[in-house]
């Protein structure tokens, strides 16, 4: 499905292409080696002041699940580079064709849009709510930085990104208005940094689900929201708090008429021996009901960790309907899933950090969103074993099982279990 945001985004990664190339070039032109290999990276080019990997990205996994079955296969490839500690870039290119599982299928049906990706182009009919959704979708991701030189390890002074990524901010388990699993989104940021303090502003642009006037296209492009955040956190090793302000503004050809959305965050964490407790609060202008919020804990201690999270958002946290929205693609199972939700969620993860090998992940909940009509229980496992650590191929198996409180409930149920093999790709 062609739209703005593809069209934006696929322009800024060019931009990016283009501007990384003009910074290395000189140093490419004078590299010292080349490589290509099955282990390590595939590509490696490397000089005196540069080094830039090339890597592909693939994902194949079969599901079987109650009453279905299908693939869900990704590609695509990636990239990273550094130029005299001062520059930084990467990026990623993948595209999806999938089946996806019961609560997937029923969320991107009524939200149009697939977490994480974005708006897709379907295989199977959106109408016919009897069998699973197939989509064909794309995301491109990318970004180009240049920061202060690195002493002992630490980056200190100004720093500069341009970037088409989701944007984090605070410590909770699923930050509450700014999540890293988001759908990505062009985003200038700029800001200054030492060993406890941190300072950015940050200029983005998302895309609505309003349809405007009739573009180049054969149908109406969907509105833009433009806006600005500015964040600060101060943090030690045993404790943190952190503070985000962002104003979102949706353009219209009626400049008389131009909406707006306010949000404010605040988010900490305090460390006692093993424990971390985490805190947020978020509330936006169009949310009468108060503060959204969320608590967690989680004990981390060698290669394990097990953590519990409670949130509730209230209605209007992400914008009226019709109205300009705060971005939030609703990530379920373990996040937020819109306005007006309630959630609890226990997780465990267990990872060798020396020696990656076994990769064990389950998680366990309860989700209530009048957003979306949904009243249900979840669980989900994830068992990986690293088949060639240096190439970063895996072995998968996970099971997802959905159960709705209420038997009589039309929202999603059943359960799901996929397998197959992934290389280079994390939360796919």
């Amino acid at each position: 499905m062609k739209n703005n945001l593809k069209g934006f985004s696929g322009r800024l990664e060019i931009i990016q292409i283009f501007i990384f190339t003009l910074v290395l070039s000189p140093s490419l032109s004078a590299q010292n080696t080349t490589s290509y290999s099955i282990k390590s990276h595939a590509i490696t080019l490397e000089s005196e002041r540069a080094l830039v990997v090339v890597d592909p990205s693939s994902s194949f996994l079969y599901l079987v699940g109650e009453d279905f079955h299908g693939i869900n296969n990704i590609r695509g490839a990636k990239f990273k580079a550094t130029f005299d500690g001062h520059f930084k870039a990467g990026g990623e290119l993948l595209e999806r064709q999938s089946t996806l599982s019961p609560f997937l299928t029923d969320f991107s049906r009524q939200s149009n849009r697939l977490p994480g990706w974005g708006r897709f182009k379907t295989i199977s009919s959106l109408t016919d709510t009897g069998v699973p959704l197939k989509v064909d979708v794309a995301r491109a991701t990318g970004f180009l930085e240049w920061s202060e030189k690195v002493s002992q390890g630490e980056a200190k002074g100004f720093h500069a990104r341009l970037s088409n990524e989701a944007q984090s901010f605070g410590w909770a388990h699923s930050p509450l208005l700014l999540n890293r699993e988001d759908v990505p989104y062009p985003t200038a940021k700029i800001g200054w940094q030492n060993s406890k303090l941190t300072f950015d502003v940050r200029a983005f642009q998302w895309i609505g689900d309003v349809r405007g006037p009739m573009g180049s296209t054969t149908e109406p492009l969907f509105n833009r929201i433009h806006g600005t955040l500015v964040s600060g956190k101060y943090n030690t090793d045993s404790w943190g708090v952190a503070m985000l302000y962002g104003r979102a503004k949706e353009l219209t050809q009626d400049t008389s008429s131009i909406s707006h959305i306010n949000a404010i965050s605040l988010s900490g964490f305090a460390l006692f021996h093993d424990v971390r407790f985490i805190w947020e609060m978020s509330k936006s202008s169009t949310s009468e009901e108060g503060f959204s919020w969320q608590v967690g804990g989680e004990y981390a201690r060698e290669n394990m960790k097990a953590g519990i999270n409670h949130y509730v958002t209230r209605a209007g946290l992400y914008g009226e309907d019709g109205g300009t929205e705060w971005s939030h693609s609703g990530i379920p199972l373990g996040v937020m899933t819109g306005g007006q939700s309630k959630s609890s969620v226990i997780y465990a993860e267990y990872r060798n950090k020396l020696l990656p090998k076994w990769i064990l992940f389950s998680e366990c909940g309860t989700l209530k969103s009048a957003q979306f009509d949904y009243d249900l229980k979840w669980i989900k496992a994830n068992l990986g074993r690293v088949i060639l650590e240096d190439w970063d191929l895996c072995g998968t198996l996970s099971f997802e099982h959905i159960i709705p409180v209420d038997h009589l409930s039309e929202g999603p149920s059943g359960w799901m279990m996929s397998f197959g093999i992934s290389h280079g790709i994390i939360n796919p």
